[in-house]
């Protein structure tokens, strides 16, 4: 047994609550080094009788590590608790004292008690949804009245600096659309006044920027949102403003005297235009000046904007923008006081990175995954194979809540990478990473436009106008049947997600939930694949493999989508 590899703290995500009496507890120990793990727990003030046993679960392995769960329950929600490890025919115990032959109360691992802030309540509405990403400008021009100056038509590469006349009005026209495709979440770009097209340089946050429309506009997009069943997520760019915010302003004039001065990050007075001696969005770009979000008086101005909009809308939630990089204070304040005047309110963080600190119940409700992304793209290009695949997307599970994992916003791409399209090379690539996202777990996310393979480069390329005259294309099409698929499976949005060892250029897992199961296969390989697997009795339900006796055919860049008989 590698007893330097066997890990367990009784806090975090190796310890955390599910409900108000139970406790999921994790350890982690060297690949394939432990036969059987069993927790042994009872009430924290028990001293008499002897503890309950429970076999632990091995849910997740990557390329040195096993990660093993169990949920224990205590109805008075105070626990003590140790593990008996068992490796080549020897067993001990794993205490909160260490490695022991044998243990006594005092050694145990104690979680004091469940309170009910410890829970972790994602909003159940959300689970498994797909997020439909609407850069508002370069989506659809519902009124053409208020397009800007030097509007460009539809088709013209676009620039820095370039408008297409994409507005709220045209999201409203298209909202049928986005229905169809199964969308349950609309996540809308910037739309507050701005001078930007991008509008992540924010001039003034109470204001609806004049060429997407006005505040009625927002509000009526809402509604028929709302009634079709759909929800509305807006982007909060809380980390920094545009240097024409009239609070930079007042420090540009006033200098040191300015009321806002503590507002920003400035090294030195006095200041100018030019970025040199004040912190900025990436430390790169002197027109978007960062907010000092540790400030109680910013954590309040931005706390009241985010009121001010759910309460109007009735907003279902918040994309939060470079949230990494904003204090924890603010977000803590933010999520307790919109969570107060809208429980199910859905709270993103656009994380690039690991994202645990942020989701321990008390900031963000979930996060970009963009890990699933590279490894996804990865995988695709044959950089890596399935099982290497598989090691990093177990990985970077292993960092969270388990409740977590139907929750995680999963992407091929979004308005700040490479078009996916573009990266993998072929519709047919495409058309299978898209089908990935579309049955793997969490909440897949489209960027507009990727529904029907549109291509783009690198920013601003990957800001092209929606090609509306490719909606019944053959990739359209393909996507498209998936997508409404998973609206509306329980199976695809709830289940969890167990991978299939199926060859190194062949990805297969199958989804569970309350006794069924749907399995997926998509073959990258050059050749044709013949495939064995536990999809014996199973059907073809979409897709284009064929199943005959229990092997099933696949064609080169084909996939299939199985159901139980």
């Amino acid at each position: 047994m590698e007893r330097a590899a066997i890990y367990h703290i009784s806090e975090h995500n190796y310890a955390y609550a599910v409900d108000g009496d139970t406790l999921a507890v994790r350890l982690r120990a060297k690949k394939n080094d432990l036969e059987r793990v069993v927790v042994h727990y009872k009430n924290l003030y028990d001293h008499t009788s002897r503890p309950e046993e429970l076999s632990m679960e091995k849910i997740l392995s990557d390329g040195t590590s096993d990660l093993y769960e169990a949920r224990i329950r205590v109805k008075e929600k105070r626990f003590k608790y140790y593990f008996e490890l068992f490796s080549s025919g020897r067993r001990v115990f794993y205490t909160s004292d260490g490695f022991l032959e044998s243990v006594d109360e005092k050694n145990c691992f104690f979680y004091p008690y469940i309170n009910d802030d410890d829970i972790f309540r994602p909003p159940s509405w959300a689970e498994g949804e797909i997020i439909y990403q609407i850069f508002v400008d370069r989506f659809h021009d519902g009124d053409p009245s208020n397009n800007p100056p030097g509007t460009i038509p539809v088709g013209t590469p676009p620039g820095r600096e370039s408008y297409y006349g994409g507005d709220l009005e045209g999201v409203i026209l298209k909202l049928d659309y986005v229905a169809g495709l199964g969308g349950k979440i609309i996540y809308l770009n910037p739309i507050f006044l701005s001078n930007s097209y991008h509008k992540y340089d924010i001039i003034d946050y109470y204001s609806i920027d004049g060429a997407f429309g006005k505040t009625e506009d927002l509000v009526r997009l809402v509604e028929r949102a709302h009634e079709r069943g759909m929800r509305v997520v807006l982007d909060g760019v809380f980390n920094h403003c545009s240097s024409s915010n009239p609070l930079f302003l007042d420090v540009l004039e006033r200098q040191s005297e300015s009321r806002y001065r503590d507002w920003f990050c400035i090294e030195r007075f006095p200041i100018d235009a030019t970025g040199k001696n004040y912190d900025t969005f990436a430390g790169l770009v002197p027109g978007m000046p960062r907010l000092n979000t540790c400030n109680p008086e910013v954590i309040r101005y931005i706390t009241d904007i985010a009121l001010h909009w759910t309460k109007l809308l009735k907003l279902d939630g918040w994309r939060l923008d470079v949230a990494d990089e904003v204090s924890h204070a603010l977000w803590i304040n933010l999520r307790r006081e919109l969570k107060a005047l809208s429980p199910d309110i859905l709270l993103i963080g656009e994380i690039w990175n690991h994202s645990s600190r942020w989701l321990q119940g008390r900031e963000m409700d979930t996060a970009t995954n963009y890990k699933f992304m590279r490894a996804l793209h990865e995988f695709v290009a044959d950089k890596i194979e399935a099982r290497s695949f598989w090691e990093r997307v177990s990985a970077n599970k292993m960092l969270y809540r388990s409740c977590l994992y139907n929750y995680l916003v999963n992407l091929v791409g979004s308005h700040d990478t490479t078009r996916c399209r573009t990266i993998l090379g072929s519709d047919e690539l495409h058309i299978l990473a898209m089908a990935v996202n579309l049955t793997f777990e969490g909440m897949p996310l489209i960027y507009y436009g990727d529904e029907v393979c549109m291509e783009g480069g690198f920013d601003p390329d990957n800001r092209r106008a929606m090609k509306w005259e490719d909606v019944e294309s053959r990739c359209a099409r393909k996507i498209r049947e998936l997508s409404r698929f998973r609206a509306g499976s329980e199976i695809l949005k709830k289940g969890s997600l167990i991978p299939i060892e199926a060859g190194r250029r062949v990805l297969a897992f199958y989804r569970e939930f309350e006794g069924e199961r749907l399995y997926f296969l998509a073959n990258f390989d050059v050749r044709a694949s013949v495939l064995e697997g536990p999809w014996r009795d199973a059907q073809v339900i979409l897709g284009e493999g064929s199943l005959e006796g229990g092997r099933l055919a696949l064609e080169s860049g084909r996939y299939v989508l199985l159901g139980d008989k």
